[in-house]
């Protein structure tokens, strides 16, 4: 059975509020590796979807 693909370090996680809350769909099961840019939007986006899960309730 072949393993799964490596996560790409170049793609930001995609964030949603949803119902109060944060989710990130299909995060990588083990430690992510990312590039700066990367991380510095998927914090970001984590950020704003914090604010608006928030927002919410």
């Amino acid at each position: 059975m072949p393993n799964k693909s490596a996560p790409d370090p170049s793609k930001p996680m995609s964030p949603k509020a949803v119902d109060g809350a944060v989710v990130v769909k299909d995060p990588p099961e083990a430690a992510m590796d990312l590039t700066a840019d990367a991380a510095e939007i998927s914090g970001l986006r984590l950020i704003d979807a914090a604010d608006k899960a928030r927002k919410r309730y």
